[in-house]
């Protein structure tokens, strides 16, 4: 009968920087070790799993490359550690008198009025609740939700997963910034095939490229051939970008609202499948219940402050928005484990 002994935590965080450095001096300078520390932890690992989680090569930068059965232990093992991280920091928080704190995931493009309703948020069966942000890239936001680095988080046109919730907060047109001498300046709404003469400002494909390939897929089924894309990270940049080449530029009402100048006007997007749909985002197998109440005491703080739009607001044609019944926030549930 094979003997079985426990592993550390530091045993499976060296396991986790050995698979993001793919290299065992430079997982070991991370980690504080030496190579040969670093090896002979792996070693134990393996010993302890039973096979091989890393091969090893002669590659003088990539010496180590992850095994199948390495991949699906990793996977596992980086929720284990995040929980157990957070369960220690909890510890630490409640040592100093704090007793209930939930982080919450964002990105530099969240809308304030969001953050500024999650800031103030209290829970009368949770006292002295702390709410801790994180900020993130859009992309990161979904894996650090699954991985249980995040409580939950504010996202933007999340890709599904079968390990997350996603609970519709709002849902808006982009909104186009143009100089004001261009053509379509006495349009109320603009769409594609409006802008497809001139250059396209738009962020950068890492920041979501989910959204950005709909442009790019959405122009392609339009039969557009744009005549030059402009990246950029920040909306004062895109707003700059598209006074001094003439463009058009993407973005958030909120970031064109405080980024458009006199010079510039704003128009909504009116264009099929192209919108910002604003979601937050909770681990489906998530055992919190504070998590889940505090989800749905957000999402009545949102609707009582006139934000929470699941359904995107129809346009009559003009670029007015046209009344229609809202779904109500109090028939649906947010799903707990």
């Amino acid at each position: 009968m094979r003997r079985h002994h426990s592993l550390h935590l530091d045993d499976l965080r060296i396991v986790l920087a050995v698979a993001e450095e793919r290299n065992f001096h430079r997982a070991g300078v991370r980690v504080g070790l030496t190579q040969s520390g670093v090896t002979r932890a792996i070693a134990r690992v393996e010993r302890q799993v039973g096979t091989l989680i890393f091969e090893r090569s002669h590659n003088r930068y990539e010496s180590v490359s992850t095994t199948d059965a390495g991949c699906h232990y990793i996977e596992r093992i980086k929720s284990a550690v995040a929980q157990t991280e957070i369960a220690e920091a909890s510890a630490r928080e409640a040592r100093n008198g704090i007793v209930h704190c939930i982080v919450v995931g964002r990105s530099i493009y969240t809308d304030r009025r969001i953050l500024g309703i999650l800031r103030t948020m209290d829970l009368p069966l949770y006292s002295n609740l702390m709410v801790d942000f994180k900020t993130k890239l859009p992309a990161e936001l979904p894996i650090c939700v699954r991985t249980g680095e995040l409580d939950l988080a504010i996202v933007s046109n999340s890709a599904e997963n079968p390990y997350l919730i996603p609970k519709v907060l709002r849902s808006v047109p982009f909104m186009v910034v143009l100089p004001r001498e261009n053509r379509c300046a006495n349009k109320q709404s603009v769409t594609l095939k409006d802008l497809a003469s001139m250059p396209w400002v738009l962020f950068e494909r890492h920041i979501h490229p989910l959204l950005y390939d709909g442009f790019i897929e959405r122009a392609h089924q339009l039969g557009i051939k744009v005549k030059r894309i402009y990246h950029i990270a920040q909306a004062e940049e895109a707003c700059e970008v598209a006074r001094t080449v003439g463009g058009a530029a993407f973005l958030s009402a909120q970031g064109a609202e405080h980024a458009a100048k006199d010079e510039l006007i704003t128009r909504p997007l009116e264009e099929k499948g192209i919108f910002l749909k604003t979601q937050v985002l909770i681990r489906r197998d998530n055992p919190s219940k504070l998590a889940s109440e505090f989800v749905r005491a957000f999402m009545k703080r949102l609707d009582h402050a006139g934000l929470y739009q699941p359904e995107l607001p129809l346009l009559s044609g003009n670029g007015r928005h046209v009344e229609s019944a809202q779904p109500s926030l109090f028939t649906t549930t947010v799903a707990s484990a």
